[in-house]
């Protein structure tokens, strides 16, 4: 009989016990970090100095739901605490609710609000989610007046004579404050070089042998040496020249010809974009708008006070960081400094040998194998902090290897095959040599064994076998299609035991591309199979075909914009830039009137394009025809099914029309549909919800911290590609000085090479991650006719999967879904009969005569209970939707403030219930309840989570909507807000009475636990109908 405690048992009891001491925990795939976290919390709560410890602790992680599902499960473990123990004070579970469960850019902004009013920081911003600044950048973008003040203007002239400026309003846009502070004190040379001389007489003297390529050599040489001859004559838009082709080594040419006036370009474009960063950045603040960064700016300028920063450290601040792989330097340098000693000096520890935290003050958790965000976090600052807390005396490493996850065949499957793929024998976990004759530095992370825990069941590892794919078959789209088609064929005939699931929704297939999903959703349909997508969103703007129709229409309605018209013969047309610079030589844009004049292939994609320039402003053509009429003439079915064969692009154009036909309908014409399609490009579709008889489509990445019963990974012998970047680009030193370089090419070879090894190490790292989900069964999809493809995950791994058997059926372990986690090691031993019976918890929708299906949706308990088949998915999305609407509003803000935030969100919103979205807030703004609401007197708190007890054997465990507090009053007021739709006929008194009586229990122990918080205080209850716009009072419990 196996061992009844794992054998890192020790390593987790010192973390859960020992609170004077800090910790950088090493957690591999699976090793219940999460509870081991809970548990630590639950101990320290029931500690004697618990209450001043824990109004002090912060808990940081990198979403919302993590954070609060580790508070849900630390309650959990401090209630069966209290039970085990006989205890019925609960005082502990009080100085829990003390502890901050959160990310750091909310416990940024709770540091700004507890420590910052008189630094003039916002203390209730709006804050935008990363990606949600669009309509708010193009905003700032249209009133900014586009004057210069920190280069000369000839510097800016001579910039623009050869970029347009929008070349640097990506740059500006994503640039963070310290950077673009960084980036403002460069000073480029005042003149921008000329073209070599000594270049342009190598260019003239370049042969080719190739008789075919000698003409096109010829080109290329009067190309450059016109260039040269208009630097030198002309003052007119002069872009950068490329050459046609490669003949003669005009490539390389060309590049060394380009390449002083590329880094002067850059150097200017880096002052320009940091400037206009800094003016964007001072715009937000004055409309009282913040983005994630600049919550970490605020913070990161607060400490920066020497006052500031010691009371934040003499109050006591520990800190407990989950996800730590995911962190990057600057959200580093907020969390440790303020666990550091009072009076040591900023940015000190552990570089320059300062003092670390303080005992006990910082912790932090993470897995290094799952660092997969190197685009937001730095891997080597989080071993930086392992190695700190391994070599210095400030804290020790701890290493929870044991995995309660993966099945002792994957594991020991993963520990054969995979440890190599981590090691020193491939190049790119190597960097680049420091020096002639040094040993190249190792920087991939380590591989550390995975260990099955005691009660693991064996599992299977398998393959699903491939058979050949048809002969002309050779395309990656193609083959990935013919693979999915084959695993869709098993499955379908053999059915989900093949692979050891009772359902098809215990089956996850895995791929590291959201487009690979795409063509696996398509091919599980065909076979008759239901699939759920479950990434979370699929933007807009990365849709080929929305983008298409997008610079289309912005040509078409604008089309004096040089820079749509470009980017459409270069996308839409695959015109080479080289004829699109040709065509514009000694042009300031296209001439529409006569494209014949640019000739060639510019000429024919102008004359396709020009008479839709003449309709957009025909008075009366329906705009879905215009639609119509655009797709075909420009080809781009054609084009959509040579790029995607799987049929997706092509459905996407047919939605993209059908809204055009509606738009026209309600008398838009294309520059409405232009704008709506601009609105909306950043904008995404909601993933498929989980269903039990449907298959999981998720991306690595989404998988991360999720497990399924059987795992399959698709696409494994394809090469994983790097995805395209054009223009200006921002690179971080390893020092985290930025450089900016004009594009690809500039880039110095060794930077390059560099980052290319890191891209590299990344992907192995989302290979171990997609290995690690599975709970019974890895069926890995092989054949000896899908070869495997250099830069694929079964490249970087190296297994052997010929030598695996087929795939057998696995018998399930537990019912699905459950979760093992380590056990607790008891002190003593404890009599089950003194235990007292743990009380039921109770979620609030389940206390109503009707379960309230759009708050069972919100409950993260209730996310794994599908709906009911008879209910629609519109009406629990709409009450999603109106929930998050009032969550978000800037109760008390100005009346600017609360139409904007509305307007997002309705913009956000599902077209099928926009229009009932509309009307209802229009209503609620309007009527008597928000003037009520509203009003100056009171405190809000939208969303309050609720753990109280409410019976001697019951607690209820929710969130109240709104409540509200007049303290001068001693009133408290609780609002539930209900979007339920009448019954045929029903007048508003009745629909009033009958959510009262379907939903007075619910609000009645939402009152209990609101008179428990606010003792003394009349407690008012309410539900808000969005159908009647009216408040409904329920009298309180007696």
């Amino acid at each position: 009989m196996p061992d009844q405690f794992p054998r890192d048992q020790a390593a987790r009891d010192r973390f859960r016990d020992d609170w004077n001491r800090n910790f950088a925990v090493s957690a591999n795939a699976g090793s219940g970090k999460t509870t081991a976290i809970s548990r630590r919390l639950a101990a320290l709560a029931l500690a004697p100095e618990a209450a001043t410890r824990l109004r002090t602790t912060a808990v940081v992680t990198y979403t919302r739901k993590a954070a609060r599902e580790i508070g849900r499960r630390a309650r959990q473990e401090l209630l069966a605490r209290l039970q085990a123990e006989g205890r019925t004070d609960l005082a502990p579970l009080d100085h829990l609710e003390q502890t901050f469960f959160g990310t750091i850019h909310s416990f940024c902004l709770l540091l700004a609000r507890r420590y910052g009013p008189g630094l003039g920081i916002n203390l209730n911003p709006q804050v935008l989610e990363s990606d949600d600044d669009e309509e708010l950048w193009a905003e700032f973008l249209e009133q900014d007046p586009m004057q210069f003040a920190r280069l000369n203007p000839r510097q800016v002239d001579a910039f623009l004579r050869h970029a347009p400026l929008e070349d640097i309003f990506d740059l500006a846009r994503g640039l963070d404050e310290a950077t673009a502070r960084q980036l403002a004190a460069m000073r480029p040379p005042a003149v921008p070089p000329a073209p070599a001389e000594a270049v342009l007489v190598r260019i003239r003297a370049a042969e080719t042998k190739v008789k075919k390529s000698q003409a096109r050599l010829a080109a290329n040489q009067a190309l450059a040496a016109d260039w040269a001859r208009r630097f030198r004559e002309e003052t007119g838009f002069l872009p950068i020249a490329k050459p046609d082709g490669t003949a003669g080594g005009i490539d390389a040419l060309f590049d060394e010809l380009f390449r002083p006036l590329k880094a002067w370009l850059a150097a200017v474009a880096a002052v320009l974009a940091a400037e206009l960063a800094q003016r964007y950045r001072a715009w937000r603040f004055d409309r009282g708008v913040q983005t994630y960064a600049d919550q970490i700016d605020a913070a990161r300028a607060m400490l920066a006070e020497p006052s500031i920063l010691d009371q934040i450290r003499r109050d006591g601040w520990r800190v407990l960081l989950d996800e730590a792989q995911d962190t990057d330097a600057h959200q580093f340098e907020v969390l440790v400094e303020v666990t550091r000693p009072p009076g040591s000096i900023s940015g000190t520890w552990p570089e320059q040998g300062g003092a670390g935290p303080r005992p006990g003050h910082f912790c932090l958790v993470g897995d290094a194998q799952q660092g997969i965000y190197g685009s937001r976090a730095d891997i080597r600052k989080f071993l930086y902090h392992i190695k700190a807390f391994t070599d210095g005396p400030d804290g020790e490493h701890l290493s929870f290897d044991v995995t309660f996850r993966a099945p002792r065949s994957v594991t020991e499957y993963l520990n054969h095959t995979l440890k190599a793929a981590f090691g020193a024998g491939h190049p790119h976990n190597l960097g680049l040599p420091p020096g002639d004759g040094a040993p190249p530095p190792m920087l991939q992370v380590a591989y550390e064994p995975l260990v099955p825990a005691p009660a693991s069941p064996d599992g299977t590892v398998g393959v699903i076998p491939l058979k050949p794919p048809p002969a002309g078959v050779t395309k990656v789209d193609l083959l990935l299609a013919e693979e999915v088609r084959q695993v869709a064929r098993f499955l379908a005939t053999r059915g989900p035991g093949a692979v050891g699931a009772r359902t098809l929704g215990e089956i996850c297939l895995l791929a590291p591309r959201n487009d690979w999903l795409t063509t696996a959703r398509a091919e599980l349909e065909a076979a008759g199979l239901k699939a759920a997508l479950q990434t979370r969103f699929t933007r807009h703007g990365d849709n080929p075909a929305y983008a298409w129709l997008a610079g289309l229409l912005a040509a078409v309605c604008d089309p004096t914009n040089t820079f749509e018209w470009v980017g459409v013969l270069r996308e839409v047309f695959a015109v080479s830039d080289a004829l699109i610079a040709g065509a514009l030589r000694g042009r300031r844009g296209f001439d529409l009137d006569d494209p014949a004049v640019h000739g060639g292939p510019v000429a024919a994609a102008l004359g396709v394009v020009r008479p839709f320039v003449l309709r957009v402003e025909a008075e009366g053509e329906p705009l879905g025809r215009f639609a119509d009429d655009l797709i075909a003439a420009c080809d781009l079915r054609a084009k959509a099914a040579g790029v995607d064969p799987t049929g997706a692009l092509g459905e996407e154009l047919d939605r993209l029309a059908g809204q055009a036909a509606n738009l026209g309908v309600e008398g838009a014409g294309p520059r409405d549909w232009l704008r709506e399609l601009l609105a909306r490009l950043d904008d995404g579709r909601p993933a498929g919800k989980p269903d039990p008889d449907a298959v999981n489509l998720l991306t690595s990445h989404s998988a991360k911290g999720l497990e399924w019963p059987v795992v399959i990974p698709l696409g494994l012998w394809r090469p994983l590609a790097n995805r395209p970047q054009s223009g200006l680009r921002i690179i971080h030193g390893a020092t985290g000085a930025p450089a900016v370089y004009f594009d690809g090419s500039s880039v110095p070879a060794e930077t390059a090479e560099s980052r290319d090894r890191e891209r590299i190490r990344e992907h192995v790292r989302l290979l171990y991650v997609t290995l690690t989900r599975a709970k019974r069964v890895l069926a890995l999809p092989w054949g000896p006719g899908f070869a495997v493809r250099p830069g694929s995950f079964l490249d970087l791994w190296g297994a052997d999967l010929s030598a695996l058997p087929e795939v057998r059926a696995a018998a399930p372990g537990g019912p699905a879904g459950d979760e093992r986690v380590p056990a607790v090691a008891p002190a003593s031993p404890v009599d089950p009969a003194r235990f007292a019976v743990l009380p039921r918890r109770v979620l609030p929708h389940q206390l109503a005569e009707k379960p309230d299906l759009a708050r069972a949706a919100r409950h993260e308990s209730a996310l794994d209970r599908p709906a009911p088949a008879s209910v629609g998915d519109e009406a629990i999305d709409y009450g999603l939707w109106w929930h998050e609407l009032l969550e978000f509003t800037p109760w008390g803000g100005a009346e600017e403030l609360i139409e904007a935030q509305a307007a997002r969100r309705l913009a956000a919103a599902a077209a099928g219930f926009r229009e009932r979205g509309a009307a209802e807030w229009r209503r609620l703004r309007t009527g008597a309840a928000w003037r009520e609401l509203n009003a100056d007197r009171w405190r809000r708190q939208a969303e309050l989570g609720v753990l109280a007890p409410i019976g001697p054997d019951a607690w209820i465990d929710g969130v109240i909507d709104l409540i509200l507090h007049d303290p001068a009053a001693d009133e408290v007021w609780i609002v539930d807000w209900k979007t339920n739709q009448r019954r045929a006929g029903e007048p508003d008194a009745a629909l009033l009475d009958r959510l009262v009586a379907e939903y007075r229990p619910q609000l009645q122990a939402y009152g209990r636990s609101a008179a428990a918080l606010f003792p003394g205080c009349e407690v008012r209850l309410s539900l808000y109908s969005t159908v009647v716009a009216q408040l409904a009072e329920i009298e309180p419990a007696t």
